[in-house]
């Protein structure tokens, strides 16, 4: 398609080089409204975010009873009983050792606040050389610098690197489509990562690393990476043996995203410090939270007795009543059980309509957090150009077929610079009817793109190459 005309406007559109956005004017369930009548089904919950689905009038009811008693106050000295109820049925019975919640306003705020944490943490039990983390390629952690300091993407890093934070440093994802060497088992992978990320904390030094960051299933990066059974238990093994936090980014996977509530459930293990955003507030309201082990918490207390790290819209009210409902819905309506039986209507769907697809390379993921990747030899693995936006025009066209994907960062899967994937992450609420929309739409927009004279011509100009 050519670009649409340019509309008039004061925002600051994500591209200035391309087609404008189409307007949005409504939304319910899974399904947005456009301003010229389409109806598109949201087969991305916006980023991994519209858990519930859009238009729940017993999130918004409540969210406005909330505002019209209480529509704000500041945390210097105050609470409010929606926060304390959030918090505690996050981490009331302590799941997985976390006992205690902050609430913020974004992922960014999250994980920039868990990078803080994980630094005063060691500052106040008394062992303040501890400043280095190590995150790994291949990842997203988030806009501000302290976040992009830790991303693995280097076209998210390249304008702002004299600026990033240079106590930081990445290692090897766990990425088996690419990365498992031939006949390695996944037990062997996951002590060759693990033995890496020990290196690595040996080469900074004993008693230098405060923390290890890790999306549990990295998400835009580089397409739904799911670990190999075992690797989460050896990086937690390493992290213990040198006194590491382990921190773990469930920004996008988590809250349900996997079939499970938090994606560290399938790991056999877990963090001391977890990051939550997006599916919590579905949308409704601006929230996440950083999740916190009782050991954090004591060190904090045999301190200085105080997170230095006060924000302005910290556990506000309407948020929190917003992340209340959302969970109050995740227990009456059973999202999460209904997100793991979907997600595999939806894996199974895929695979048997496109698995033998010459260029999906694989399909993978966990519960209604899939993607596929785009090979141009499915023998060698081999990337489309760099000149080729594959995942963009595949992005256009399954919306023109009816559906809303997530294209992620348009390129670099691979290895951050090459590589291709689009991204399928419905709401968790979606029906078995919309999951055959969704199968249907990529179905038919993978078929045209893959039909058109500029992709044939990359595929052939390729395969002579090699």
């Amino acid at each position: 398609m050519s670009p649409a005309p340019s509309r008039a406007t004061n925002l600051l559109y994500r591209d200035l080089h391309g087609r404008d956005p189409e307007l949005v004017v409504g939304a319910k369930g899974s399904f947005l409204q456009l301003e010229d009548g389409r109806q598109i089904l949201d087969a991305c919950a916006g980023a991994a975010v519209a858990s519930i689905g859009h238009g729940e009038l017993r999130v918004i009811s409540k969210i406005a009873e909330q505002l019209s008693t209480l529509s704000y106050h500041h945390t210097s000295r105050l609470t409010n009983p929606a926060a304390e109820k959030l918090a505690k049925i996050l981490v009331g019975d302590r799941p997985g050792g976390l006992s205690h919640a902050i609430f913020l306003s974004s992922g960014s705020e999250a994980n920039e606040s868990a990078i803080k944490l994980a630094r005063q943490y060691f500052v106040e039990i008394g062992q303040p050389d501890r400043v280095h983390i190590i995150s790994r390629h291949n990842s997203y952690h988030g806009n501000s610098i302290g976040c992009v300091s830790l991303t693995g993407i280097p076209s998210r890093r390249r304008h702002f690197e004299p600026m990033l934070i240079p106590t930081t440093s990445r290692v090897s994802p766990c990425y088996p489509y690419r990365y498992q060497k031939e006949g390695e088992s996944d037990q062997e992978y996951s002590q060759r990562l693990a033995d890496e990320l020990e290196q690595e904390i040996l080469r900074i030094g004993e008693g230098k690393v405060a923390a290890f960051f890790a999306e549990t299933v990295v998400g835009a990066a580089a397409g739904n990476l799911v670990a190999v059974p075992g690797y989460f238990q050896e990086i937690r093994r390493v992290c213990d043996k040198y006194g590491v936090l382990l921190v773990l980014d469930e920004i996008m996977c988590g809250m349900g995203r996997t079939g499970k509530l938090h994606a560290w459930e399938w790991e056999g293990m877990t963090p001391d410090i977890q990051t939550i955003g997006k599916g919590l507030n579905g949308g409704y309201q601006a929230l996440s939270a950083v999740l916190i082990s009782e050991r954090v918490v004591e060190g904090l207390k045999s301190g200085s007795g105080a997170f230095a790290n006060g924000q302005t819209f910290q556990a506000h009210p309407a948020a929190a009543t917003a992340g209340l409902a959302v969970m109050e819905i995740f227990e009456s309506d059973g999202i999460v059980a209904n997100c793991a039986s979907r997600g595999k209507e939806l894996y199974n769907g895929l695979l048997s309509t496109l698995g033998d697809h010459p260029h999906v390379g694989e399909i993978r993921g966990r519960g209604l957090f899939l993607s596929l990747e785009f090979v141009v030899s499915k023998a060698t693995k081999s990337t489309f150009p760099l000149s080729l936006p594959l995942a963009a025009l595949l992005d256009d066209a399954i919306f023109n077929k009816g559906a809303i994907i997530y294209s992620g960062f348009g390129k670099g899967t691979a290895d951050g610079i090459v590589g291709d994937h689009i991204l399928l992450s419905p709401p968790l609420s979606i029906t078995s009817a919309e999951v055959q929309l969704i199968i249907q739409a990529v179905k038919a927009g993978i078929d045209e793109v893959f039909a058109t004279d500029r992709v044939q011509q990359a595929i052939q100009e390729s395969l002579k190459a090699v």
